[in-house]
């Protein structure tokens, strides 16, 4: 026996298809899963609920300062802001004794909005119905934090309608003022005075309350509006990016058209935003197509445990009875033995000795039953008796239980009937809302074509500006990109598989598989000797220029189907095996649950050991993990074998620390809080 073998096989475990699998450290599952959560929504194989009970669990058992660093890393690197509040407000439930969760939410908040959201975060966390007992750590990070911002900020983000309002927050922490004027921005906070500040939602609000003679006098003042809030400089980039579909269809000027593209192309402007990659995706099928309708999810049947024991039960309870029949009949089986195997005659010897007449059946080939005393009828003796009275408490107890178990067992069927009707309630619900969007968008798109007739102009020569400025903005986050040249060979597989097609928040048509697509356009665009395709039942190559980043990924979200919804991703490396290929690289795009759908014994991790033995020894292999659930279809624990987690394009620095030999804990760990 080795005691390497032992600590390694410590290691495997089973993802949610049920095949092998290697578990994470709990740092490591902590950041895969960290940044890859918008917020507390549902995903394929796990609850939002459960999500966040394993973040709390995984706080725990990671060291405090790792995840002081992790939500600052979230934060700042990943452009994420629910997730790092969570991760301090856990931080702040196990840990005490220092200053570090004070100065980690001092560093976090860098938005008003996320004051009052850490204070509810922290409430429903510790599920009180007021803020008291609030963690000292978290006031006095919340208090300097107060210190970071001027009087619009606070305007532009005091809200009246959350259950947590600035005025609330500010009243808890108490924060000291830097100066003078420090002191008045929080007394109108106090005494709710702070001036309107000029905003796009506070315009088209304005405009909104006003009453028009028909719907297009009504679209002419929301043009305007929108004409004046991009001359003005005050629009944010993220508004600007969200609402371009709306000022493409009211058919703003060529003035304020030309604005926006260089606003929006801007390296300087794209670097300030901090922008998801997935984010210049989603406006540019806003764009160029109709928005695909939201699916409604149902989450799997959750395994009910009580249905599951109350059958195993049942079929002791038969075992049980029988014994108690033969026992009450005489044939009782005082004691068995066993003696040896028989290699040869291949069958196993017992010593036994049976009371009362048994009638034997012809045994198996693989067990055979040799009685070393005859068979010879006797009386129940009085032992006999005790044991058919143990066995008859024994089935009793078992009866009772099988009650309790059918009772729960049915209690369950009832949840899974209402969870069932809910889900059919919400999937009409969620018809009926698509269709009324489809409606209005059918409205809004022909009343955008008549503006384009006056103008004299076709709807993609008008919008083709839009486009190459999102290429334009898109580019700039590929170019940065180190560690390639172009001599190295890389294979960019990105996973389509059903539990991929999901949304990456609540809000977005953007799924999975998208983001996983348009990383490996990224990594296209950056690279010349590369071989693209996508994997399901099957694995395809799709050959896709180097330019045009979203264009190519929308090319490819057109082929969604063609290889089908299973997660074979060892056929990208059987494939390679087949044509010979040598790769430096090979890039898997996937929410690692991989597995094998004709249930046979392949497996990508041997098939990559095939690879690297018979084709590239140098090959390395990298995962790109892009829905976090706790487990590496490849041990980690390989030098050949890396895993970046994340939907931002700091992903690649990720990348290009591991080309120095580091990794994405290691970059977590240099952060100075």
């Amino acid at each position: 026996m080795s005691y390497n073998e032992q600590l390694r096989c410590d290691y495997l475990t089973t993802n949610h298809e049920g095949a092998l699998a290697w578990r994470m450290t709990p740092e490591w599952e902590l950041y895969s899963t960290v940044v890859t959560m918008m917020g507390v929504e549902d995903k394929f194989y796990e609850s939002g609920e459960h999500r966040v009970r394993r973040v709390a669990d995984l706080v725990r058992k990671a060291d405090p300062d790792f995840v002081a660093r992790l939500a600052i890393y979230a934060r700042e690197k990943m452009y994420l802001r629910s997730v790092p509040l969570l991760l301090l407000v856990e931080l702040s439930r196990c840990h005490n004794g220092d200053s570090l969760v004070s100065r980690a939410v001092a560093r976090t908040v860098q938005r008003v909005d996320e004051i009052a959201e850490l204070l509810m975060c922290y409430q429903w966390r510790t599920g009180k119905k007021r803020l008291v007992g609030l963690s000292c750590q978290l006031r006095r990070g919340l208090a300097e934090a107060f210190n970071h911002f001027d009087e619009y900020q606070f305007a532009k983000y005091d809200r009246k309608d959350l259950r947590v309002t600035l005025r609330d927050a500010l009243l808890l922490v108490h924060p000291k003022p830097k100066d003078e004027a420090q002191a008045k921005i929080f007394n109108k906070i106090l005494r709710k005075k702070l001036a309107m500040p000029y905003t796009w939602e506070t315009e088209l609000s304005r405009v909104g309350k006003q009453r028009f003679e028909s719907v297009d006098e009504k679209d002419n003042a929301l043009k305007n509006t929108w004409q004046e809030l991009v001359a003005s400089g005050r629009l944010g980039y993220m508004a600007m990016l969200r609402n371009l579909r709306n000022m493409t269809n009211l058919c703003i000027d060529d003035d304020t058209r030309d604005q926006v593209c260089r606003t929006l192309s801007s390296p300087y402007e794209v670097k300030r935003s901090r922008q998801l990659p997935f984010r210049f995706l989603s406006a540019y099928l806003q764009l160029t197509l109709h928005p695909s309708p939201q699916r409604l999810w149902v989450p799997p049947c959750r395994k009910y445990w009580a249905s599951k024991a109350y059958y195993t039960m049942l079929d002791k309870k038969e075992q049980i009875e029988v014994r108690l029949k033969n026992m009450r009949d005489g044939r009782v089986i005082a004691w068995q033995s066993r003696v040896c195997r028989y290699p040869l005659r291949q069958c196993i010897a017992y010593n036994s000795v049976i009371r009362g007449q048994m009638e034997l059946k012809q045994p198996k080939l693989h067990v055979r039953l040799w009685a070393r005393k005859p068979l010879f009828k006797s009386l129940l003796q009085e032992k006999d008796l005790m044991k058919i009275q143990k066995v008859e408490r024994m089935l009793n107890h078992m009866e009772k239980r099988i009650q309790k178990l059918q009772t729960l067992a049915e209690e369950e069927e009832r949840r899974f009937d209402e969870d069932l009707i809910n889900g059919r309630y919400q999937a009409e619900k969620a018809a009926k809302a698509e269709k009324a969007r489809i409606d209005n968008c059918t409205k809004e798109n022909k009343r955008m074509q008549k503006r384009l007739e006056e103008l004299g102009v076709s709807r993609e020569m008008y919008i083709k500006p839009f486009l190459r400025s999102l290429e334009q903005a898109v580019e700039l986050t590929a170019d940065n990109i180190a560690g390639f040249d172009k001599n190295t060979r890389v294979l960019l597989a990105s996973d389509t598989s059903g539990s991929m097609t999901i949304p990456v928040s609540q809000n977005s048509t953007v799924e999975c598989y998208h983001i996983g697509l348009m990383l490996s356009m990224l990594m296209k665009h950056r690279c010349e000797n590369v071989v693209t395709g996508m994997f399901g039942d099957v694995w395809k190559v799709y050959d896709m220029p180097s330019e045009n980043i979203l264009e190519n990924t929308v090319n490819m979200i057109q082929h969604q189907g063609e290889v089908g919804f299973s997660t074979n991703g060892y056929k990208v490396i059987d494939w390679l095996i087949e044509e010979n290929r040598v790769m430096d690289k090979v890039m898997l795009f996937t929410d690692c649950q991989l597995w094998n759908n004709q249930h046979a014994d392949a497996h990508i991790a041997s098939s990559w050991n095939r690879y690297k033995r018979v084709v590239a020894p140098n090959a390395r292999l990298y995962i790109f993990d892009l829905a976090g659930y706790g487990q590496s279809p490849v041990s980690m624990r390989r030098n050949d074998v890396f895993c970046i987690a994340g939907w931002s394009d700091k992903v690649f620095d990720i990348l290009a620390a591991l080309e120095r030999g580091s990794s994405a804990i290691d970059e977590i760990r240099r952060i100075v809080v």
